[in-house]
């Protein structure tokens, strides 16, 4: 019998993540296009917010965040998006977010003292092949 296990999504993540209390220099974000959102977590390589706008998976956005956290707007695609509540008729979505360039330091190690973070390009990716779509119905 064969011990192989497929490596779970936590643990085929690149960089940790941070939930938004640990990284009080953001105070708020927004989304352009889009609206205001709330950040639920982030890492050096993207962001997962909640709002209350459906994007499409592959639409570019621009991320501004509000407070002394740096950079103040980073560029990404979204990834995903799929409802997380339901409230008052009401439907409130979590948007995963890949940056473009991946955040120089950890978002949780700005404050006092520390340098602001920049961005960085990522590593080169090798070409997706392409998928050919089909209705099943």
């Amino acid at each position: 019998m064969s011990d192989d296990k497929t490596p779970s999504e936590e643990t085929a993540r690149i960089d940790p993540r941070f939930p938004a209390a640990a990284v009080p220099t953001i105070k708020s974000l927004r989304l352009s296009p889009g609206d205001a959102v709330e950040l639920v977590n982030i890492s050096r390589s993207g962001v997962l917010v909640e709002g209350k706008t459906r994007f499409v998976p592959g639409t570019r956005v621009t991320v501004h965040f509000e407070g002394s956290f740096r950079p103040s707007q980073v560029k990404g695609r979204v990834v995903r998006c799929q409802v997380s509540s339901i409230s008052g008729g009401m439907l409130r979505y979590h948007s995963g977010i890949q940056f473009e360039h991946r955040l120089e330091q950890n978002p949780n190690e700005q404050g006092a003292g520390t340098p602001a973070a920049t961005v960085e390009p990522p590593p080169p990716q090798p070409a997706a092949p392409a998928r050919v779509l089909a209705n099943r119905w």
